[in-house]
């Protein structure tokens, strides 16, 4: 058996080791050694071997640790366990610090690394020696002082005794009256309450003399929930002779108060019980604590839902309850707010999160109390409806969800509409985890966005194929950039009133290597999702320079040939965009007056001040600014006019109706107005008829592009139109 540990500490592992294996050597294991790697773990030791009634003969510590040192580290033993004896190992130590540590410390001895094996095992058996040895002093001395103090009150005090005692009953009395928790004593056999401090009456909220007179108040007063399970306590604490337990207990006025009770059976010498005590103390504060961190770390913190965590949890349990029974249904609808995006950064992240709130009371009101409803963040949703009958059941919820969402709300003043994309996934035996639940309900979702938004699509197996596809597309995509596999097309540019070709629109492709042609349509949306938009428009850039400054070369030009290029939101957030636009300008030789570059509406309206700084920027290395697709967006026009701009782009979908829209003719007349008043030019796209472009001229549209000139082509055919328009340098004047 042991009799009693050995604490070593150093910070270095191997020492550690080494010292340990040194004292098992020559101690025959009479001893626990234990290593610590840093002072607070060498205290934490400490105590821990006190809470267990351990005795701790010997500390060896090392003199220079990082925090703590081994001097400090002594001194605070020293203070808490001074008979406890201590070796300083140092390689390294001044006379005074030996005085310093023999001082505060009571240094036993200090011995240099490395040590010697003989000195340390004589050093430590004389320490362990030593302090047993005051060991039994002290208990003799203590033994013999309380002797001569117990006769010395029986002869001197023996009639002060009764007046001694009186005082410290009622200094007790005085203790235990001032204390918060409930202390009380009983007799077990027959149950007979013998002590209750008066917290009891502030605690239960009931007179301390109503638990004298009913020794089964203590029961009756408990939460009926509780009520079997406290019931069954004194049997228990009879066999282990100290319970812990928490429980509720009803106060006379209804408020439920959550309560720590610890027993302890005071024994006879015969081993029989002759006494309970305990202490009840009120742990609601706690309880309402922990159960707040529980909630937080299960619900979002801007609706109050389910978060992610407990919505897994409750589709985890729905498959279980469908594994135990075949014939049970349920459903996970996945729902993802339309036009949230622009909503957002069109009237602020105040009025958007007054949206998602507005909404999650909205669902609540759609569903029953055994449904769950979630938000996983942003705009998206997630509502399991469990149990249901049939698909049908899932379906009637979906449309019942959509039509509510299209009713207007009223948030700040504002009316906004918006609507909703859902995606149902019914629950099968061919489920075995809750994530591939949600992504089915996902992916169903987002085929009813790119269906048209505001509907529903229930996920099938097609979908899950179409799903791969997409992901191997993104994988693709990566590898394109790599293997250069995107090439820039061009779409001229006229002025609309001669058919002057004043320059191009770049348009990105990509060939792929099995696919062929891919359309910007189906790739732009993947790389604006995960990033790779920056480095495909950068790219982009790059090589539109390259080929406009061939061009320039290759053609007297009557005025600087320009060339648009589309920006994505995520180019412009880029912290070295405007680096990178100076390295391509200075790498192709090209001036920043041949470059176009073309923003949409949405992109103004994130974060304007920091935009506008970009935008200026740009102005002064001579780049043009249109904004594409104007019309569709939803721009600020107090905003507007303090923009760099240099042109408007009218949106296809209004060229397209101006010869028999009355409502598409009137928005294009308004932007060509309204670019003329900022001093802007207006561009239209998507021209393919005369009768379009006679109109155009008549509103004194100043440039168009489209079909009815040509579509988007190759590098070689730009250069071969370039070449009908402006003759080709000679070596004379190249």
């Amino acid at each position: 058996m042991s009799r009693g540990a050995i604490v070593c500490v150093d910070d270095e592992r191997f020492v550690l080791t080494s010292l340990r294996d040194r004292l098992s050597s020559f101690l025959s294991y009479e001893y626990e050694i234990l290593l610590a790697e840093s002072a607070s773990e060498a205290l934490e030791i400490f105590a821990e071997l006190e809470e267990e009634q351990i005795p701790i003969p010997l500390i060896i510590c090392d003199q220079i640790m990082p925090g703590m040192s081994g001097e400090q580290l002594l001194i605070e033993i020293h203070s808490r366990y001074p008979k406890t004896r201590k070796i300083l190992l140092t390689g390294q130590i001044s006379f005074k610090e030996v005085i310093d540590a023999v001082n505060h410390a009571d240094l036993y001895r200090y011995i240099p690394k490395p040590w010697d094996e003989t000195d340390l095992s004589l050093t430590v058996r004389e320490a362990i020696r030593s302090y047993f040895q005051d060991c039994q002093v002290i208990e003799q001395n203590e033994a013999l002082r309380e002797a001569n103090e117990a006769l010395q009150r029986e002869i001197i005090e023996r009639m002060q005794a009764q007046q001694l005692l009186q005082e410290s009953e009622e200094r007790l009395e005085s203790i235990l009256n001032s204390l918060e928790e409930v202390v009380w004593s009983a007799k077990p056999n027959p149950p007979k309450l013998l002590y209750l401090n008066p917290a009891a009456e502030k605690i239960y909220g009931r007179p301390i003399a109503e638990f004298f007179e009913n020794i089964e108040l203590w029961l009756e007063v408990v939460h009926p929930e509780d009520r079997d399970r406290l019931a069954q306590t004194p049997q228990l604490l009879l066999e282990k002779g100290i319970l812990n337990v928490e429980y509720r207990i009803l106060r006379p006025d209804g408020e439920v108060r959550w309560l720590s009770s610890r027993r302890r059976v005071i024994y006879n010498a015969h081993g029989v019980p002759i006494r309970i005590d305990g202490i009840i103390r009120d742990i609601t504060q706690e309880k309402l604590a922990q159960e707040r961190l529980v909630y937080e770390a299960l619900h979002d913190a801007l609706t109050g839902l389910s978060n992610r965590n407990l919505l897994m949890e409750r589709v985890e349990n729905s498959l279980q309850r469908a594994k135990r029974n075949p014939n049970y249904l349920f459903a996970v609808l996945f729902i993802d707010l339309d036009r949230f995006k622009i909503i957002n950064d069109s009237l602020g992240h105040h009025v958007g999160d007054r949206l998602i709130i507005s909404t999650a009371r909205r669902l609540e009101e759609l569903v029953r109390t055994s449904d769950t409803i979630a938000r996983l963040g942003g705009d998206e949703f997630v509502i399991i409806l469990d149990p249901i009958h049939d698909i049908n059941d899932a379906i009637r919820i979906a449309e019942r969800i959509s039509a509510q969402l299209k009713q207007p709300l009223n948030l700040e003043g504002r009316e906004v509409f918006t609507s909703a994309s859902i995606g149902i996934a019914l629950s099968s035996p061919n489920y075995h985890q809750a994530a591939d639940l949600l992504r089915d309900a996902d992916i169903a979702m987002y085929r009813a966005k790119n269906k048209g938004k505001s509907c529903y699509e229930i996920f099938n197996s097609e979908m899950y194929a179409q799903a791969l596809a997409q992901l191997q597309l993104e994988n693709d995509l990566r590898q394109a950039l790599l293997q250069n596999e995107f090439r820039a097309y061009y779409q001229p540019i006229y002025f609309a009133k001669t058919g002057t070709l004043i320059g191009f629109e770049a348009l990105s492709r990509w060939q792929h290597p099995t696919r062929g042609f891919i359309s910007p349509a189906e790739f732009i949306p993947i790389a604006e999702e995960n990033g790779l938009i920056v480095q495909i428009g950068e790219w982009m850039l790059s090589s539109v320079c390259q080929q406009i400054q061939y061009w320039q070369k290759q053609f007297s030009l009557q005025a600087p040939l320009k060339v648009s290029v589309n920006l994505s939101a995520k180019q412009l957030k880029d912290p070295n965009f405007l680096q990178k636009i100076d390295r391509i300008l200075a790498k192709t030789g090209l001036q920043g007056c041949n470059l176009q570059l073309e923003l949409t509406e949405s992109m103004l309206m994130d974060d304007v001040e920091n935009l506008m700084g970009i935008l200026s920027q740009l102005r002064v290395r001579g780049i043009h600014l249109s904004i594409d697709d104007f019309g569709t967006g939803y721009s600020s026009l107090s905003y507007l006019h303090r923009f760099p701009v240099n042109h408007l782009k009218i949106d296809r979908s209004f060229v397209k109706g101006i010869t028999d829209n009355i409502e598409s003719l009137k928005v294009t007349e308004s932007i060509v107005a309204l670019a003329h008043n900022l001093n802007m030019s207006a561009i239209a796209e998507g021209v393919e008829t005369k009768e379009q472009l006679i109109q155009l001229r008549l509103l004194d549209c100043e440039y168009v592009q489209g079909y009815l000139f040509s579509p988007p082509i190759p590098a070689p055919a730009a250069t071969n139109l370039l070449a009908r328009s402006f003759p080709v340098k000679t070596s004379q004047n190249i």
